[in-house]
């Protein structure tokens, strides 16, 4: 029996499930989405080149430009929003990045550091699609903000009656979910006749704003727990306090 599913992308999990093992909790893992590089053109490298300012959304961010540009190309200041994201761009520029300890755009925003990005080039980088929060606040405060889409989200070709009974079979009480796009997914591929089900269980989530994404879909308040932010320190922490309830 395996309590927890744990829904994260593939490629994104590899060290959690690691520490999930070795800590004994049980659990299925089925990435929905994958990450898929993006070719940049000349046009885009001149404008990182150009930057005064870099602001990574994620780590797939960082890792689909050390792919595509020289390091030594890069000057500009370095933002990123979640520590591993940070902690990816030291180890391959070897400089300091400035991280929020909110690991959400709303951190970033609220950072003084952000406000100091005011009237200065910046280039984003990030997937196609999501949230405009970043460009807005950035634009705000009259900064010359440009994206720089290095990668997508791909939806994996999956069979959702299939999943649904594989899930059921293996006793999932719990879904790990760390993104909206997620979450939408894991209801979009299930048949309707197992929503009913879905929204019985219990749900770690990483955000205010999925929660609200969660509420929409019919999943009650108490069958949802925030974990602090989407790093596997925060996430191992929420499982372990939720798997010893089911103790």
């Amino acid at each position: 029996m395996s309590n927890f599913l744990i829904a994260r992308p593939v490629g994104k999990a590899d060290k959690m499930l690691a520490e999930l093992a070795k800590i004994g909790i049980n659990y299925l893992y089925q990435p929905l989405i994958e990450i898929c590089q993006l070719t940049i053109n000349d046009a885009d490298k001149q404008l990182i080149q150009r930057a005064d300012a870099l602001i990574f959304v994620s780590i797939s961010a960082v890792r689909c430009l050390q792919s595509q540009l020289d390091g030594n190309l890069i000057s500009a200041d370095l933002y990123a929003v979640g520590d591993s994201t940070a902690e990816a761009l030291s180890q391959w520029l070897g400089r300091s990045v400035c991280v929020p300890q909110d690991q959400r755009s709303e951190g970033l925003i609220g950072l003084a550091e952000f406000k100091q990005l005011a009237g200065k080039r910046v280039v984003v980088l990030r997937a196609e699609g999501g949230r405009e929060l970043i460009k807005q606040q950035l634009l705000a405060i009259k900064a010359d903000v440009h994206y720089v889409l290095n990668y997508q989200r791909q939806a994996l070709a999956l069979e959702g009656s299939a999943l649904y009974q594989q899930w059921q079979q293996a006793g999932i009480r719990c879904i790990v979910v760390t993104s909206n796009e997620i979450l939408q997914q894991v209801f979009k591929l299930m048949p309707v006749s197992a929503h009913v089900w879905l929204q019985s269980l219990d749900w770690i989530l990483v955000s205010p704003r999925m929660q609200q994404k969660a509420l929409q879909l019919g999943i009650a308040t108490n069958n949802i727990t925030l974990a602090e932010n989407a790093n596997d320190p925060a996430l191992l922490q929420t499982i372990g306090q939720i798997n010893r309830s089911y103790l």
